[in-house]
């Protein structure tokens, strides 16, 4: 199956004609992502967009089992999240076998969002930023919503359900804390 950029000259597209999917040309091992198969998060002043990377690896799953991509090695690696002692960890996107990714040539940046991944290490350097959000610790969003949301309840701010406060226990919606001890020395408090 021939692909679009064998049919014409970089940065031509003809009048109707946008490419809007993501494609792998296998012979070079370029993995290209045109603009529009991005989110766009800002168009003003700069434009910003999006790409996730647990749908793009999915995507290139996809294309690796079509007949064309399934005689190649794999693009890339990938570990789901995983939780350590009660906190969410991202997942991880590795691209590998000397796959690189080019952008559609611009003047925008593209935000990396929900993994950790290599490939601000192996794109090919155009007018694109790229912006990598790796980190040692990259907590999943969900899980920092939820340690947000059990300190709000804690304090007593959320009005549709108010903190209740005894000698040996606090507890509001779900979050229940116990306390053992004598309250005229020293009380150990404890989430259940």
């Amino acid at each position: 199956m021939a692909t679009i950029t064998e049919y014409v000259d970089a940065d031509y597209v003809d009048s109707g004609y946008y490419q809007t999917s993501m494609e792998v040309i296998w012979g070079t091992r370029v993995i290209f992502i045109p603009r529009l198969y991005l989110t766009l998060v800002q168009s003003v002043p700069t434009v910003i967009y999006d790409l996730d990377l647990d749908q793009f690896r999915l995507d290139l799953r996809a294309l690796e089992a079509t007949e064309e991509g399934s005689p190649f090695p794999d693009t890339h690696s990938h570990n789901t999240s995983v939780t350590l002692g009660g906190i969410d960890y991202a997942r991880l996107v590795e691209i590998i076998n000397g796959y690189t990714v080019t952008f559609e040539d611009g003047q925008y940046a593209v935000n990396l969002i929900g993994a950790n991944s290599n490939v601000g290490d192996v794109v090919n350097v155009n007018q694109v930023s790229i912006r990598p959000q790796n980190s040692a610790g990259n907590i999943s969003q969900a899980a920092i919503l939820e340690k947000i949301t059990e300190l709000w309840q804690e304090r007593g701010l959320d009005p549709e359900n108010p903190t209740t406060y005894s000698l040996t226990s606090t507890s509001n919606g779900a979050l229940t804390l116990t306390h053992d001890g004598d309250p005229e020395n020293s009380i150990t408090t404890t989430r259940q």
